[in-house]
């Protein structure tokens, strides 16, 4: 579907997944593609088949540029590379996080026992034993052919595109600002309806939330007439929306303290506290338990650093308690 001047969108599917697909962005004058959708034979044959709707063969794609490393964005970015001279274009942050992936992917099932420990769920690890990554194997590593900085404008054939770095869903995601046009392509950094998963584990050592908030900033006040987003729909109130989630997160921050208020809680308690859009907490299988506190760390971190709540670690298990 044409929905701006030489812009394409696709509609990848995703199986198994309650946003049903994956918007990539195509840009015809330069071969541009922004975001490949997730892996599969069926997402590559609507990928192709999409394309040679909007006049374009997988050969004529020039440049990938992915708004982040998440599957369901770089999904099939190596069956593309196989069929035409792409290049990948992405933040350097980028390559840093294949790195630290590629030297955590042994360790990960005895990191995620550990986790869920630290987190207070010691119970369900013994669930975890029978859901480890059986065969697992190493996260193939994206070669980046040219790396941008935060604030870059990347010159196309037909189209410039101002780089903005904003790291805090991804640590390496970025929105792509097209500012002759007022386009912003969000990727997931901002969505129309549901809030961005915003994680941390308890090997990472950043604040991601804080990361999230400080690059909400960065694009607020962009002059945009329409918002290009990696899922849902199109949408148009930029500034609303980005206080719809600054409030969001406010509001998820008091929910936190409110819950480590009484007595000290472990991250699983603060979790189970916690209202969730998806499904109440007793109802959740394990691992939107696991995504679900994961979040709450996020949150409980960004308190921590902020001088809000309390970390005290006992044994292996992390307990918080309101300041």
């Amino acid at each position: 579907m044409k929905v701006a001047e030489d812009v394409y969108q696709l509609k990848i599917p995703m199986r198994f997944n309650p946003l049903g697909y994956t918007f990539s962005y195509y840009l015809p004058a330069s071969g541009t593609l922004i975001d490949t959708g997730v892996a599969g034979h069926d997402s590559f044959q609507a990928l192709e088949k999409q394309l040679l709707e909007s006049g374009a063969k997988i050969t004529d794609v020039k440049n990938i540029i992915p708004t982040h490393f998440h599957g369901d964005h770089i999904g099939l970015l190596k069956q593309i590379r196989v069929r035409s001279e792409s290049k990948v274009i992405a933040h350097t942050s980028a390559i840093e996080k294949q790195k630290e992936e590629q030297s955590l992917w042994k360790d990960l099932p005895r990191l995620t026992v550990e986790e869920i420990e630290a987190m207070g769920g010691g119970d369900i690890t013994q669930l975890f034993s029978r859901l480890e990554y059986a065969g697992r194997t190493p996260t193939e590593t994206i070669k980046v052919d040219e790396m941008v900085e935060d604030g870059k404008l990347l010159r196309l054939d037909g189209r410039s595109l101002r780089i903005y770095w904003t790291p805090g869903h991804a640590r390496e995601h970025i929105c792509l600002y097209d500012a002759d046009h007022r386009i912003l392509f969000s990727g997931d950094h901002v969505l129309p309806k549901i809030t961005s998963h915003i994680a941390m584990h308890i090997w990472d050592e950043h604040d991601p939330l804080n990361d999230y908030l400080e690059s909400l900033k960065k694009i607020r006040d962009l002059p945009v007439d329409i918002i290009l987003p990696g899922h849902e729909r199109i949408f148009t109130n930029l500034v609303e929306r980005v206080e719809q989630l600054r409030s969001h997160h406010k509001n998820r921050c008091e929910e936190v303290k409110g819950a480590a208020r009484d007595s000290w809680k472990t991250i699983y308690q603060v979790s189970s506290r916690i209202h969730w859009d998806s499904r109440p907490w007793p109802q959740m299988d394990f691992w939107t338990k696991r995504m679900a506190a994961t979040e709450a760390y996020a949150h409980l971190v960004y308190l921590r650093n902020k001088g809000e709540i309390s970390e005290e670690k006992r044994g292996k298990i992390l307990y918080y308690h309101m300041v």
